[in-house]
């Protein structure tokens, strides 16, 4: 793994665990941003984007 694949992992693990704590602060938001930001440099962001679209789209389906 590469250096900013382990810092993407790092970061999220930290945001999962600050989102479950339940209140987010606002150094909180800055280390979810990061990992927002992260993600996109290394074009982790586009699957992603695309994979909670099609979940989102699936769940709220209506026939």
């Amino acid at each position: 793994m590469t250096l900013a694949a382990l810092l993407i992992v790092l970061l999220a693990i930290v945001t999962t665990l600050l989102v479950r704590s339940g209140e987010l602060r606002f150094w909180h938001v800055i280390i979810v941003g990061l990992l927002g930001v992260y993600l996109d440099l290394v074009h982790w962001a586009d699957p992603i984007i695309y994979a909670v679209t099609w979940l989102i789209q699936g769940l709220t389906h209506t026939t």
